[in-house]
């Protein structure tokens, strides 16, 4: 299932990129990422993930959801 996390707390492009980082040692497979909406996509373990971004400091919650 391929689903769309608004994240909240990011600040700059290393943020983003350090819960880029941060998913794909979970194992997640990043479809995309936009700075400027805040927003990732990723298939995979979706509660997992949310989580290991709030052990960042960062917050994330699902907008959408869909069959990839």
């Amino acid at each position: 299932m391929r689903v769309k996390l608004e994240l909240s707390g990011l600040t700059c492009h290393g943020c983003m990129m350090t819960v880029k980082n941060v998913l794909t040692k979970e194992g997640a497979k990043v479809v995309s990422i936009d700075l400027r909406s805040a927003e990732i996509e990723v298939d995979g373990d979706v509660e997992r993930y949310i989580k290991a971004i709030e052990r960042f400091g960062y917050s994330a919650k699902v907008v959408e959801a869909s069959e990839p």
